[in-house]
């Protein structure tokens, strides 16, 4: 089905960036909306940026509510965390000031703060989020400052959940999994001539290689961006590095009081606010513990 985008990029307050953020936001409108469906948000994962849901926001838009017929969704927004994707072009100045990636509770905080400027006022929300996409749905749930987010349904795919006692029952393997990953961040290339020789690594390299082809062109096209470097004569010359830079993926990977955070929230939500919970079938990062452990808030 054919749709329009509109993206805005309100500055919103920080927690630690004086002055605030950009937070950017990308509406998708269907050709055919319902304006009795629901509205759907979406958060990316670490390293991502907010097009990568095209090809599912795509799909849903083709999927029609059981009941009624009419189309399932009135529109779909996709959000850039504040120091991924075009984001992380448009708070270049402020992101290099830290000394420390930004922490997820950013992405969570983001979300609040536009969505009390009145943003989808009377819109049915239902949060998607994948990895560190999911801890931003859940933390957006929490009040402080600012109101807290009321969905009508969540969705956490690949979630970046695990109690403490499970994460200290299996710490050896779990820090070891960890430092891996930390250590192929840091070791991983991250600037390249131009896009189409981003490409053709991206398409040879794990994990992109094993990543959608649809997924892979938006990440060629969304997760990268336009950089000056001097040459070796000092000339400057234009080159392409990862949008998240990867100080701020690696931060990511050192948040366990989140997680933690995070399971604990989802015990008390509101047990009428359904949670679907969707898991890759490679367990290749965190430990899946047992189908049971997720009906704890039943």
């Amino acid at each position: 089905m054919a749709y329009r985008t509109t993206t805005v990029s309100p500055l919103l307050p920080s927690r630690r960036v004086q002055g605030g953020l950009r937070f950017v936001a990308k509406c998708y409108s269907p050709e055919k909306g319902n304006p009795d469906g629901v509205t759907a948000l979406f958060f990316h994962c670490a390293g991502s940026h907010k097009e990568a849901w095209e090809p599912t926001i795509q799909y849903l838009f083709l999927q029609n509510d059981p009941s009624s017929g009419k189309p399932l969704l009135r529109e779909a927004w996709a959000f850039d965390m504040q120091s991924h994707g075009e984001a992380s072009s448009l708070n270049a100045a402020q992101l290099e000031k830290l000394s420390v990636g930004l922490p997820v509770d950013e992405y969570a905080d983001g979300l609040k703060a536009f969505l009390a400027t009145g943003a989808l006022a009377g819109h049915r929300l239902v949060g998607v989020g994948h990895s560190l996409g999911t801890s931003a749905v859940i933390l957006s749930t929490m009040a402080d400052e600012l109101p807290s987010v009321r969905y009508e349904a969540i969705v956490l795919i690949e979630p970046a959940l695990i109690t403490r006692e499970v994460y200290n029952a299996n710490l050896a393997e779990r820090e070891g999994a960890l430092k891996a990953m930390n250590k192929a961040i840091s070791k991983r290339r991250d600037t390249w001539n131009n896009k189409e020789e981003a490409r053709a690594y991206f398409e040879e390299r794990f994990p992109w290689m094993m990543w959608d082809l649809r997924v892979r062109d938006l990440f060629v096209r969304y997760g990268l961006r336009q950089i000056s470097v001097p040459d070796a004569s000092g000339k400057p010359v234009s080159k392409v590095t990862l949008a998240c830079s990867k100080d701020h993926e690696r931060c990511a990977y050192s948040q366990d009081e989140v997680y933690y955070t995070v399971v604990d929230r989802i015990q008390s939500l509101d047990p009428s606010v359904p949670i679907h919970y969707i898991l890759g079938e490679r367990a290749d990062l965190m430990y899946v513990p047992p189908p049971h452990c997720f009906h704890s808030r039943c």
